[in-house]
């Protein structure tokens, strides 16, 4: 490219600002609205990932049911419950179980600093807080195995039992009474997004030492067991294994569905985040489309400059321009016009992004706007709105630049 090209290029420009202005700016808008639908499909799925973890990480969680099937001359209708002694029986049986906690919950008045609320209360152990998202805040910490081994009358608050009980005032350290027996608060929950749940939000939850709460609690069963596997392919041969382990333990048809109430969160979270990826793949098309409303406007704009300037390139080949110049103007001027539009159109969708990012998430009211509110621009973002830039101005510029090279010298010149 040398500097006759680029003269020309400056000459023809400056001829057609005005014409260029408006495709200009609908290269502009398209360009916002691809970086936009892009940035905010992409958070939607990452908030999604966050917000479903809030609930734990690759999690089997399973409770007792009631069985629907005759078995071994048993009736169907029978309650199954789960008990303590099963957490060790499925550990030394099921070797791909990397995590394994009882859970066992109940709801109960809870009071403090002349302030009485009713919460439920979990008892569990320590691998509880691992499996389960359980974050504590600065200066305070979960259960520990001291703790449940020694029935130790500590608890692990959420958040809003925090801030209901207490107001401003640090919890950690302080001593609440549940169902009239004194506990000390060793931890407050940190905020975290939950969009799956159980018995509520855990930033209303207290947990306690799973020794410790059936000193109050006069239920033998527990209610949930929670299982993490070593690996995430593993989770359905897990659950085929516990149907099968606890059907021999309780007496009932491995095949019954219903004996067992099983809750594959990993499946859980494979299915939502196709329909995540589903909607990002959507809004992506949707800003290409518009986009390309504005590449056709380049291309006509391109087209019609060719009409206008059919004498001017006869000359010009006439006095020995090449092809190969007449293409790389055409290109020249087709790249100017989509990087005028695509740059301001970057630099604003940039910029929105980053002040929407500053708006703070309401934890305690967690609903759409937290998926809405922490759009990503990433640097695979970036890349495949170049990636569609770049096609769509090598189609708008090479067609008319082709055309524009092969025209005849002789009639370009007799055209009026």
């Amino acid at each position: 490219m040398n500097l006759t090209l680029l003269r020309f290029f400056s000459h023809e420009f400056k001829k057609r600002r005005k014409k260029s202005a408006l495709i200009t700016f609908a290269l502009f808008w398209g360009s916002l609205s691809i970086l936009l639908l892009l940035a905010f499909g992409k958070g939607m799925s990452a908030q999604f990932r966050i917000s479903f973890s809030g609930l734990g990480q690759d999690l089997i969680m399973i409770s007792g049911g009631q069985t629907s099937k005759l078995y071994q001359g048993l009736p169907k209708g029978r309650r199954i419950r789960l008990y303590p002694g099963d957490i060790q029986y499925l550990k030394e049986r099921i070797p791909e179980i990397a995590l394994i906690a009882p859970e066992s919950y109940n709801n109960w008045p809870v009071s403090a600093n002349r302030k009485e609320i009713n919460r439920t209360i979990h008892g569990t152990t320590v691998e509880f807080a691992q499996m389960r998202t359980q974050i504590p805040q600065m200066g305070g910490r979960f259960l520990n195995a001291s703790d449940v081994k020694d029935g130790r009358k500590v608890a692990f608050i959420g958040w809003k039992v925090g801030t209901d009980l207490f107001g401003t005032e640090n919890p950690v350290g302080q001593k609440i009474v549940i169902n009239r027996i004194p506990f000390t608060v060793i931890g407050v929950l940190k905020k975290k997004l939950q969009d799956s749940m159980y018995q509520g939000p855990d930033a209303d939850q207290i947990y306690l030492p799973y020794s410790a709460f059936t000193q109050i609690d006069s239920q033998l069963h527990i209610d949930r067991i929670h299982i993490q596997p070593r690996e995430t392919r593993l989770s359905m041969f897990i659950e085929e294994r516990v149907q099968t382990l606890l059907g021999k333990k309780y007496r009932f048809d491995p095949t019954d569905r219903y004996a067992l109430s099983i809750w594959n969160t990993i499946d859980n979270a494979k299915e939502a985040g196709a329909i995540f990826m589903g909607i990002e793949v959507f809004l992506g098309i949707m800003g290409a489309l518009t986009l390309l409303i504005g590449a056709v406007g380049v291309t006509n704009l391109m087209y019609a400059v060719i009409k206008e300037r059919k004498q001017e390139i006869g000359i010009k080949m006439a006095l020995g321009a090449k092809r190969r110049v007449i293409i790389q103007q055409f290109i020249l001027e087709t790249l100017f016009i989509f990087v005028k539009g695509t740059f301001w159109g970057l630099v604003t969708a940039f910029n929105i992004i980053h002040l929407v990012q500053l708006v703070p998430i309401n934890y305690d009211g967690f609903g759409i706007e937290g998926y809405l509110l922490r759009p990503v621009f990433s640097f695979n973002t970036f890349l495949i709105f170049l990636v569609i830039v770049g096609t769509l101005v090598f189609m708008s510029g090479i067609f008319p630049a082709v055309r524009a090279s092969r025209l005849n010298p002789i009639d370009s010149l007799r055209y009026e």
